[in-house]
């Protein structure tokens, strides 16, 4: 009889494997130590609020950004809209696709601060497209280079994406039911520089991204994300730091 027997590859892989695992056994309770940590090194001592109901109907405030990207076909508008079942009533900050197609992102980011060790959240209502997506931007450099945590209510994922030129890699997601016509909330609550660079991710409440990583530490701008034909609603941003 013959023996089995592994490939000095083979092992060489299994191996690394086994460190994998291991290092992702420790890194994931590390993470939420190291926020905590981060918080109480950091105490969040300043707010901002944005529920929108102020503004005017159809004026947007112009520290906010707009980015889209891709080809140069109809991108959608960004307006404030009244909607009854808003969280804080009466006035949502929404997007809408006007009937646009394909997979571009679009963003819209709050200038004027950059924040390292901070809390940012936002609720958001997806209302049509069939690609349905939310997101709430964290750590914004420029165009291609950011985080968004992502809500798929069209495929019911959460998901931790990151921007680098040329691509948006998505280095942790997991299932959640996201209905459509619902408000839900997206918290993030990130440690860079000063902390362990962590991200962590709720959704509705319930942590389900943890994700040790070193990009953009330094900090950077928060906004609003949204993918192809989503039509999103979105109210009460607000980032404590």
């Amino acid at each position: 009889m013959q023996e089995s027997r592994l490939s000095p590859a083979t092992v060489g892989y299994s191996g690394r494997k086994r460190r994998y695992i291991l290092i992702t056994i420790i890194a994931v309770p590390a993470i939420a130590a190291a926020l905590i940590f981060a918080h109480q090194q950091h105490p969040y001592a300043n707010s901002i609020v944005l529920n929108f109901d102020s503004y005017g109907n159809s004026s947007i405030d112009k520290t906010f950004v707009r980015i889209d990207t891709g080809a140069p076909h109809p991108k959608g508008i960004w307006v404030i809209k009244t909607d009854p079942s808003a969280p804080s009533k009466s006035n949502v900050l929404a997007r809408l696709a006007n009937g646009e197609s394909g997979s571009d992102y679009h963003m819209l980011i709050k200038s004027g601060g950059i924040y390292s060790n901070f809390q940012a959240e936002v609720k958001f209502k997806v209302v049509s497209g069939k690609q349905s997506v939310a997101g709430l931007v964290i750590r914004f450099q420029d165009t291609d280079r950011y985080f968004v945590l992502q809500a798929d209510a069209k495929n019911h994922k959460f998901s931790l994406c990151r921007a680098q030129p040329g691509i948006i890699l998505c280095t942790q997601d997991t299932t959640a039911y996201i209905a459509a016509g619902q408000w839900h909330s997206i918290v993030a609550q990130v440690a860079g520089a000063g902390g362990e660079p962590g991200v962590v991710g709720y959704l509705d409440g319930v942590r389900l991204i943890q994700r040790y990583d070193t990009n953009y530490m330094n900090g950077g701008q928060i906004g609003l994300w949204t993918k192809g034909d989503s039509t999103v609603y979105f109210d009460d941003l607000s980032v404590t730091y």
